[in-house]
């Protein structure tokens, strides 16, 4: 006798197989593109796909392809959980735009008069106070989390203002808020706790209600206890030619920047929401999703420029044919994209169980997207040279998105605006590449090959120069002389570890035959030895951010490595520095002393200057 449960499940199968047939079938381009996106996972060493794809009012595909599960054999379908990370803002963005419309919240409200008790930082507070706009936007001037607070250890997730507290080391605002944007995970945190405190519930708890079960997404959660469920994709680390399982791990602080779970059904159905509305009056109106696209609160956003990051949402201008909206994701093992485009109805999502090279998988979807739109004609208007001239010269890099490990962008990012040529402008990168911008007007210039634009030239309410462009890069115009007094010492600090490394080989070559003294060879070796292990901690702690976070939150073997081999680069540089003075008049010729008493003044400013930023000293575990 058959079994029951086996026949209901075969004809399960068999009705989804059907199914699918019929919707690759029905259009042959659809399988064209599925052939395309198989052999695009291949290429780029993709375990697992997630694909939903929308036009106007219909789905045109939702499923997946290659293996959540590679041990298992467990095929992706339109069911597959992938984990979404940083798409996750756009939802709490969307919460607190709800929250708006109820009247609630306004954008303009002070972060210190909903929540006091949030423990932020801010010397113009008086003056220019932290809003619900700045957190939205990433304006506010917050670092990004730290390495110690990227993920949580504990038994239970963080819950309430702890949930804030335990990311305190982030909220000291930088500038005035509102004048760049810098992108910031604790903010996104400091809103789900904003919702808890407006709410009085969990802001996943209130997501859930107010997003997920009005548009019938029963397989969306937010994962704030990173427990393995049996529908969860599985993210893997691909290193030399083997896929490795990577560790779930729990959010840091309240998860309202990075837990977001779903798969291709229910993002299918949310993208229908965003391209159509929906009669639900719990949800937003097109008037309060069309407002979450526009830039509020930028200097970029009050001259001109609205290419940039909204409310919880990117404008990427790079595609020939349309201008898409949305959010990227990047997590332990997993990697997502959301974008659409509310004018011309056209939206995906995709999600895989790799952190690889999303950009042909992206490509291929919007070729096909846009197959039938014309390509837009390109325009230009000449350049008013007695306005913009004044502006040239070069311009600082400002808003590095965390300054302890970043700052070194303050001093080598900048860039120079070197000329105009009727509607171009010319740009030098900090690579050396030169770029030449077209002019639409008024100081807004777009790359050759994009169709909107992405650069604005301008002047603050102080009268100072700025230039916003390259994603959401801020920079000011500094003479380049402030800069090289920076960059000089840093590049002879180079200069002496590369003369005491060929001075240590040399002077291992010449003890060995009793030509030169042990002691005058430990001043070259030891800061050679200093580096080897300052190079060593940082590849370390880059190999421990990409898989092993959980070793930053505590003082352990790896942790302490990090922190014991940037420390030795500081202490056998002083050492060397002592055994210099000791040996100083045992030294010969003189010129020798001289050149070593340089490469030591220039080793110890780097030994200062790394201090001061962080990066020696400070246990990560402690920061």
């Amino acid at each position: 006798m058959i079994n029951l449960k086996t026949f209901y499940i075969a004809i399960l199968i068999a009705v989804n197989y059907f199914t699918a047939a019929a919707q690759v079938n029905s259009n042959t381009t659809i399988a064209q593109l599925h052939k395309q996106l198989e052999t695009v996972i291949q290429k780029e060493n993709i375990p697992g796909l997630m694909v939903a794809i929308v036009k106007n009012d219909s789905i045109l595909y939702s499923g997946g392809l290659g293996y959540a599960d590679l041990q298992k054999h467990r095929p992706v379908d339109q069911l597959t959980q992938f984990h979404f990370a940083s798409v996750t803002k756009f939802f709490v963005a969307m919460g607190i735009q709800q929250l708006i419309a109820k009247g609630k919240l306004k954008l303009s409200d002070h972060i210190r008069d909903i929540a006091p008790e949030i423990p932020f930082s801010n010397r113009w507070e008086d003056t220019d106070p932290v809003r619900v706009v700045h957190l939205l936007e990433h304006t506010a001037g917050f670092d990004d989390v730290q390495l110690n607070s990227m993920i949580n250890i504990s038994e239970k997730p963080l819950l309430g203002i702890n949930a804030i507290k335990a990311v305190s080391n982030s909220l000291t605002v930088r500038w005035k808020p509102g004048t760049m944007m810098s992108y910031s995970n604790p903010g996104y945190n400091v809103l789900g706790y904003i919702i808890e405190k407006v709410t009085d519930m969990p802001w996943d708890k209130y997501l859930h209600e107010q997003i997920f079960l009005p548009l019938n997404m029963h397989n969306s959660l937010f994962d704030r206890n990173g427990a393995r469920r049996p529908n969860f994709a599985i993210g893997y680390d691909f290193q030399d030619g083997e896929f490795r399982p990577m560790p779930f791990y729990q959010p840091g602080s309240n998860g309202a920047g990075s837990a977001l779970v779903s798969n291709a059904h229910d993002m299918a159905k949310f993208m229908l929401y965003l391209l159509n509305g929906n009669a639900d009056s719990t949800l937003l109106n097109n008037a309060y999703l069309k407002e979450m696209e526009t830039i509020h609160s930028t200097l970029a956003s009050q001259a001109g420029l609205q290419t940039g990051y909204a409310l919880g949402n990117d404008l990427f201008p790079n595609n020939k044919k349309v201008s898409l909206r949305g959010h990227n994701g990047k997590g332990e093992g997993f990697v997502s994209w959301l974008f659409f485009n509310r004018e011309a109805g056209l939206a995906y999502a995709i999600a895989a169980n790799s952190v690889v090279n999303m950009w042909p998988i992206s490509q291929a979807i919007e070729e096909f997207l846009t197959k039938d739109i014309a390509a837009r004609k390109p325009v230009s208007l000449p350049i008013d040279e007695q306005k913009i001239k004044p502006l040239l010269g070069y311009y600082q890099f400002m808003n590095p998105k965390n300054d302890r490990w970043e700052f070194y962008r303050r001093i080598f990012g900048g860039i120079e605006l070197r000329e105009i040529s009727k509607d171009r402008l010319l740009v030098k990168k900090e690579n050396g590449q030169i770029d030449s911008l077209v002019h639409l007007g008024d100081g807004i210039f777009r790359a050759k090959d994009d169709i909107l634009p992405s650069f604005v030239l301008a002047k603050d309410s102080n009268g100072q120069p700025f230039f916003q462009g390259y994603g959401n890069s801020f920079y000011r115009k500094v003479s380049r002389a402030s800069l090289l007094i920076q960059k000089i010492p840093i590049y002879l600090g180079f200069c002496a570890i590369s003369i005491y490394m060929i001075f240590s080989l040399v002077g291992i070559v010449l003890t060995l035959f009793r030509k030169m003294n042990l002691m005058d060879l430990g001043i070259p070796l030891l800061p050679t030895v200093g580096t080897c292990c300052f190079i060593a901690a940082y590849r370390l702690m880059g190999l421990t951010d990409a898989s092993h976070k959980e070793l930053f939150t505590s003082c352990n073997t790896t942790s302490f490595s990090i922190f014991l081999g940037m420390l030795l680069f500081a202490i056998l540089v002083m050492v060397s520095s002592l055994l210099l003075y000791k040996r100083w008049f045992q030294l010969s010729p003189k010129w020798l002393r001289l050149l070593l008493a340089l490469c030591n003044f220039f080793l110890c400013y780097l030994v200062a200057l790394l201090s001061v930023n962080g990066w020696i000293g400070m246990p990560i575990w402690m920061m």
